[in-house]
């Protein structure tokens, strides 16, 4: 405001207010001039003006000796200078807090964008006078709730009669039991073990129509839009032309992508110029670099459900890459890095894991891959796969049955360890196939039975026959107060075999290679694939195997590996892989 002249202490507007209103005032006459600032006079004359003082009183000179004029007037200026602005309201608590949840509300509804949103929301706590009790975790926490509520996701009551006059909802699948349509998949594992390669073969599997390991893919297949900002772009060329996708027509690829308003836009416009699209990016640390939060921020669940709503609403499917924690032992969710709100907002959770070799460890030598699958959709897998061609991938196995098998791979490699006394007593036992107590195995191998079996020498078949009853290879048991052994013989040791095949919604248990032994036992053990045709349902070749050898290992990772053959290429979309069970398809012998 521009200063001028002042008057009695007063600006000019005030002055010539005062003059105005002066005129009107039976005790100042059309003579009036103001008096001098910081009297008891110009005192009086001001809170005459202000209304202070009744418009018919008069100058009190023994008041103004007293200066009670200024002290009034310093009250009523202090009054003036703490009065609330004009239209400012303080609300009350509750109705403070019912306001911020319809902020909320609107903010989850309206504001895709997280920054902003989170901005706007810290605002108008400070506003309505509760950013001493709301902090940023809360209103994260409201805005997934929010959301939730946005998304139908909510509590509705449907009645019997409005479940009968709505159409009946279904699940509807774009791999069938593994990836749901129009929903969140997350594909996690540790760094290197593989998540970016069965990303992109699932994409082969969908742009070509073909099943994923023995997941069919729909009638229909749409196009992919893939965003690969974690590795460089001589990797994903490389495995694009390795499965013969670098010039797919129906492939829309990205090197980069980032969670900012401008690429999200970007993305969700090529959606609705593809429609129907599978999303894939790769990973959420990778795109999440230009946001404030990280993945172990409660935030980071509200950034996903904005994604995903986005990415839906379009009418895409999103599949997400991600790694999983440091931890050697959980799957699905729980081995997922981050705030679990990041496992939350999936429908399904993918993880890769390297398989454990004979100690528990994870062997990072093994090309093998445990795949484990859990969701709200389907009833999830625990599988092995391997490697089948130039990117693709092909089941092996459930991983109930690897482990069974690298436990009997322990165990022969524990045989092949006997000692000769050791092996001595089971062939005896083998050559007799019949029950023996300790003195008749001492007699059949030459052993002095003296002393009732308390030297030396009989003590030590003993211990050799309790190692073996410990190694699965000779079963014991009682006969009165004596101990009798016999050898677990071919024709009396049998072992349950998968052999049916489920539906194909039965989520890819139904591979199981298996092959008779050569000799005469019939026993069954793990194959070796060698590609090529055959009259079993896989597609594979069978070469026949040692029933004590170890799990399968892939022959494609390295040629150095003693035994590796160069097998042709598994056929894609070659169904399920199951053997001919035959007569009696549920049992098998096994071998000594």
């Amino acid at each position: 405001m521009k200063k001028a002249a002042q008057h009695g202490g007063l600006p000019v507007d005030e002055s010539q207010t005062i003059v105005n209103a002066a005129a009107s005032q039976p005790v100042l006459d059309s003579e009036y001039e103001p008096a001098r600032e910081g009297t008891e006079l110009a005192a009086w004359q001001r809170l005459v003006l202000m209304q202070a003082l009744p418009a018919d009183s008069f100058y009190s000179p023994s008041k103004a000796k007293d200066g009670t004029y200024s002290r009034q007037l310093k009250a009523e200026l202090a009054k003036a200078k703490h009065k609330p602005k004009r239209g400012k309201r303080t609300l009350g608590h509750s109705k403070a807090m019912a306001c911020f949840d319809r902020c909320v509300e609107i903010q989850a509804k309206r504001e895709r964008n997280s920054l902003r949103r989170r901005a706007r929301l810290l605002k108008a706590a400070k506003d309505l006078g509760l950013a001493a009790y709301i902090n940023r975790q809360e209103i994260a926490q409201r805005v997934l709730e929010a959301k939730a509520l946005c998304s139908g996701e909510g509590f509705k009551p449907l009645t019997a009669a409005d479940r009968a006059a709505m159409p009946k909802p279904v699940v509807r699948w774009l791999v069938k039991g593994l990836i749901p349509a129009n929903d969140l998949t997350i594909i996690g594992g540790k760094p290197k073990v593989g998540k970016t390669r069965a990303a992109v073969a699932i994409v082969a599997a969908v742009l070509r129509g073909e099943p994923f390991l023995d997941f069919p893919v729909g009638a229909a297949p749409p196009p992919v839009l893939l965003v690969t900002d974690d590795q460089s772009a001589g990797d994903t060329a490389d495995m694009l032309t390795a499965l013969e996708l670098w010039s797919h027509p129906r492939l829309v690829w990205s090197e980069h992508f980032r969670l900012t308003e401008t690429d999200l836009q970007a993305l969700l416009d090529t959606i609705k110029a593809n429609p129907g699209a599978l999303v894939v990016l790769d990973s959420l640390r990778s795109i999440g670099r230009a946001l404030q939060h990280g993945e172990n921020d409660p935030e980071i669940g509200a950034t996903l459900y904005d994604l995903k709503q986005a990415v839906t609403e379009a009418g895409g499917t999103l599949l997400l890459i991600h790694h999983c924690n440091k931890a050697a032992d959980p799957v699905g969710v729980e081995a997922l890095s981050g705030h679990n709100a990041i496992g939350g907002a999936a429908n399904t959770v993918i993880t890769l894991h390297h398989c454990p070799n004979d100690k528990g460890l994870p062997d990072k030598t093994n090309p093998q891959r445990r795949l484990f699958s859990e969701g709200r959709s389907g009833g999830g897998c625990d599988v092995v796969i391997d490697r089948a061609g130039a990117g693709a991938y092909r089941q092996v196995c459930g991983f109930d049955q690897w482990q069974q098998q690298l436990a009997e791979a322990k165990r022969a490699n524990k045989l092949e360890q006997l000692t000769s006394l050791q092996e001595q007593v089971r062939d005896a036992l083998e050559d007799s196939g019949e029950w023996m107590t300790r003195r008749q195995v001492c007699d059949a191998i030459g052993v002095a039975w003296t002393e009732r079996g308390r030297t030396g020498e009989p003590k030590k078949v003993g211990r050799a026959l309790t190692r073996l009853v410990e190694l699965g290879s000779v079963e014991s048991q009682r006969a009165g107060t004596e101990a009798t052994f016999k050898s677990f013989c071919a024709q009396n040791q049998v072992v349950p075999m998968v052999t049916g095949v489920p539906p194909s919604d039965a989520n890819g248990f139904q591979c199981h290679h298996v092959a008779t032994t050569g000799g005469d036992s019939g026993a069954m053990a793990p194959v070796a694939t060698t590609g090529g045709d055959s009259e079993n349902d896989c597609g594979d070749k069978v070469a026949p195997v040692s029933p004590l050898a170890p799990a399968i290992r892939d022959p494609l990772a390295n040629p150095t590996i003693p035994g590796w053959v160069d097998p042709a290429p598994a056929p894609v979309g070659s169904g399920a892989d199951a053997f001919d069970s035959g007569d009696d398809p549920a049992w098998g012998k096994r071998a000594a």
